[in-house]
């Protein structure tokens, strides 16, 4: 049993304690099948993948008993069984609404099962498309973390791992069917301190999924980059995003409205977050507040 780890080793793979092992050995049964020369557990190969079937199904809302169920009764059990409760705030939990399932990648996040967590938030992506997942999954999970945040000041690894689940599941959006004649590009840019850059990879999904050109010039975007990019590609919108808002925002807005006015072909630009608000200028074709009404303004469909 050279490839048998012992509780801890296996609770530390899983995330999960060593209580919990113990717990799930003892009342379901899904435990280690073989000791070792002293007799002490050991979990091979076989018994660590029923652990993380469990863990999986845990994960999605099954309650651990129903899970445990599943996982003895083997890979082709039928239909699904019954959700779990949502757990009650507080403690290691995260207490959030919204789409269904949510609560299962809630529960993944916490246990910092990044896998399960980007499973779970693709197959809404692809289930919903990416607007309704953002909105009605994403969002409400991020800012849920969030809150759990200011109310504990603990689990700031929670929110990072989430944070970069979400985005990868975002960048695996497949484009769609491309549409019937030439489009020309959104550019998409950050301002120039804008670290937070999750909403735009997010409207970038949406834009990709309706096979709709865009450019995303990532976070932190400088002035100068965002005024080229327009020149260059003579884009049909542009949109700015800040979630804090600050002085060089403003600048970025103003080199983009004048890149705009230059070009040969129309160029609205938009201002999109929260850190707009703070500030006095407006973009002339104006503020998009969500990811649904900046879909319905850059969709020429």
């Amino acid at each position: 049993m050279a490839d048998a780890l012992t509780p801890g080793a296996t609770a530390r793979l899983l995330g999960i304690a060593p209580s919990t092992l113990r717990s799930w050995d003892h009342r379901y049964g899904i435990g280690p099948r073989g000791r070792s020369p002293g007799g002490h557990r050991r979990y091979a190969p076989g018994d660590v993948a029923r652990l993380r079937e469990l863990c999986r199904l845990v994960g999605e809302g099954l309650a651990p008993a129903v899970a445990a169920e599943r996982v003895l009764a083997g890979p082709d059990r039928g239909a699904d069984a019954p959700r779990a409760p949502a757990p009650r705030p507080g403690g290691d939990t995260l207490a959030v609404g919204g789409a269904p399932g949510i609560q299962g990648v809630a529960r993944a996040a916490m246990r910092l099962d990044a896998d399960l967590v980007e499973e779970l938030v693709g197959r809404a992506l692809r289930a919903d498309g990416v607007v309704a997942a953002w909105e009605g999954l994403a969002m409400p999970l991020l800012y849920g973390m969030g809150r759990k945040w200011e109310e504990t000041r603990r689990y700031v690894e929670v929110e990072h791992l989430l944070s970069w689940c979400v985005s990868s599941a975002l960048r695996r959006v497949a484009a769609g069917p491309a549409p019937p004649h030439r489009v020309r590009p959104v550019v998409l840019a950050c301002g120039p301190a804008e670290m937070h850059s999750l909403p735009v990879e997010a409207l970038a999904a949406a834009l990709r999924e309706r096979a709709l050109p865009h450019l995303v010039l990532g976070a932190c975007t400088p002035v100068a980059a965002t005024e080229r990019a327009v020149r260059r590609t003579a884009p049909r919108a542009v949109v700015l995003w800040s979630q804090v808002g600050g002085a060089g925002d403003l600048s970025a807005l103003r080199a983009a409205a004048v890149a705009a006015a230059r070009s040969p072909q129309a160029v609205r630009v938009y201002t999109a977050g929260a850190g707009w608000r703070s500030l006095t200028v407006r973009a002339a074709g104006g503020h998009l507040g969500s990811l649904s009404e900046a879909v319905r303004a850059l969709d020429p469909g």
